[in-house]
């Protein structure tokens, strides 16, 4: 029997930095540096944002498409979207078509965003004849309870004199009622499925506006207003739809209340980013064959544990008592906190001299170094043959 090393490294993107494949492929440089003749099994990973698209779409040989729809801020942008013909399937992500990063910070507005982009894209699939939509709600800049994507499936916000409204939370200050009698027919007879990463409701405390809506642009004096505006809009689309879950369910939140919108109103099936990328690329089966498991993130903190790619990767390696080490761009978190999450270790990029500016700019290099040394301590702790 072989007695070479195998490691599996399966990492989510490095946001701002990395994507998930290139970060696989510096942690295995490392990797080589320390057990050049180690069987190495890459599996980059996400958790329905940045890369998910692109991740499902590459598992099943798809197609990579691109089409043109409004941004989040009614400016026109290039979004692009997975079609696998096989299964009649186009995997969409929310951000291509309403994301934070297609806003400059000092023109996000919430207010005036909306999430029309999305809905185009939902009617481009439609049209190609998709019988099946994946839609990824992760890193949004929008906060409009996807009212702007039902408006492009043919919803109406109306007025009391049955005025059409501008989608946006703004926009809607004046709704009276929801008209449904034009949405899209083709939508009741596929499969809709959203893949999140956050548990968070459509409104409250812990809800879409209070938790995410500062680092979308909106001044902390409009969260409540905000919220107010969000429990408007579901109120009066539960006065003419029955929801299929409550707005107060784990997920509507999501996006900016685009978990709502494709959940609670048009019944897609939630299902957690990560773990359903780990099923589609069969992450169980090389984690059980694995001596250690290596992942990675832009920043470990107390985020991670809620549906993130680190945590999946470690729930998934208890099952057959595999070490996991995550390399991280920085980590927030104590020993104790790391120990708990269910880490052997975390080694940060951001140590010693090294800043964040350092980290995005070198990141591959010091991707390596760290994995490198992190195998070494690991390798000197388990006396494992190298």
């Amino acid at each position: 029997m072989s007695m070479r090393l195998r490691i599996v490294i399966c990492p989510d993107s490095f946001k701002g930095s990395l994507s998930s494949p290139a970060a696989a492929k510096a942690m295995a440089q490392g990797v080589r540096l320390v057990v050049p003749d180690a069987r190495i099994e890459c599996i980059p990973m996400a958790d329905g944002g940045e890369g998910t698209a692109e991740r499902i779409t590459q598992a099943l040989n798809g197609q990579w498409r691109r089409d043109r729809v409004h941004g989040p801020d009614g400016a026109m942008v290039d979004a692009s979207w997975g079609w696998v013909p096989a299964q009649d399937m186009a995997v969409i992500e929310a951000a291509s078509a309403c994301g934070l990063n297609l806003t400059a910070p000092g023109r996000r507005n919430p207010w005036q965003f909306d999430t029309r982009g999305v809905g185009e894209l939902l009617r481009c699939a439609l049209d190609r004849g998709a019988q099946k939509l994946v839609i990824g709600l992760g890193g949004s800049g929008t906060n409009d309870a996807g009212a702007g994507m039902l408006s492009a499936l043919g919803v109406r916000f109306l007025n009391k004199n049955d005025q059409p409204l501008t989608p946006t939370p703004d926009g809607l200050k004046t709704l009276d009622r929801v008209n449904f009698s034009e949405l899209d027919t083709r939508l009741a007879h596929v499969e809709l499925i959203c893949l999140t990463d956050v548990d968070n409701p459509l409104t409250g405390p812990d809800g879409a506006t209070a938790v995410f809506g500062p680092q979308k642009g909106l001044a902390a004096s409009d969260v409540a207003e905000m919220d107010a505006r969000l429990r408007q809009i579901a109120a009066h689309i539960e006065t003419v739809r029955q929801l299929h879950c409550a707005p107060d369910a784990p997920g509507m939140g999501a996006a900016g209340g685009l978990g709502f919108a494709l959940g609670a109103v048009l019944g897609a099936t939630r299902q957690r980013g990560s773990a359903y990328l780990a099923d589609l690329l069969a992450l169980d089966a090389a984690i059980e064959q694995a001596d250690l498991v290596l992942t990675g993130e832009g920043a470990l903190d107390t985020q991670t544990a809620q549906g993130k790619v680190v945590a999946e990767v470690i729930r998934r390696a208890r099952r057959f008592d595999k070490p996991v080490i995550c390399i991280a761009g920085s980590v927030r978190m104590t020993h104790a906190q790391i120990k708990t999450l269910g880490l052997w270790a975390a080694w940060p990029l951001c140590r010693d001299s090294v800043d964040v500016e350092d980290a995005i700019a070198h990141a591959v290099a010091l991707i390596a170094e760290r994995t490198a040394e992190a195998t070494v301590a690991w390798l000197g702790a388990s006396s494992k043959p190298g």
